[in-house]
């Protein structure tokens, strides 16, 4: 696990809306921990967060613990970025691939803290947490793993 940092001003960029079913996603956040949903039925991670099992449609998910750990899928780099995004350009927004399995479980988020021509296909990757006291929440960015 990696935190990044604290966010000490107000985060100028939209946050995502919590509700019912996603509450137990965000609060693990908090805590530095990965949550996603795994289906009872058939075994099957998934991400995003989403009602039923993408492989076997159950309805009978579980918020589950992952280690965070992933290999970088495919990535691509913005240069131009909307609103308060572009602020940040050029930045990284990157698919992991959970190292859980059966189904392969891809994660998108932002790449921080490598230069875009370092990464490659296959690299791996692992989950950070940046806390934004001011705005009461938590959120997670990929950053390389050593070889």
């Amino acid at each position: 696990m990696s935190v990044v940092g604290s966010a000490l001003i107000e985060f100028p960029k939209p946050l995502a809306e919590i509700t019912d079913f996603n509450r137990p996603f965000f609060a693990a956040l908090k805590a530095h921990q990965f949550l996603v949903p795994r289906c009872r039925t058939c075994g099957d991670y998934s991400w995003i967060p989403y009602p039923a099992c993408r492989s076997c449609q159950s309805l009978d998910l579980n918020w589950t613990p992952v280690s965070g750990e992933a290999t970088l899928y495919t990535f691509s780099v913005v240069h131009r970025g909307p609103g308060a995004f572009g602020a940040d350009v050029p930045y990284v927004v990157a698919m992991g691939e959970l190292v859980e399995q059966p189904r392969p479980c891809l994660v998108i988020a932002n790449l921080i803290g490598a230069a875009p021509d370092t990464l490659h296909i296959g690299q791996q990757l692992r989950m950070a947490y940046e806390d934004r006291p001011g705005e009461h929440s938590t959120g997670y960015h990929w950053v390389t793993a050593p070889s």
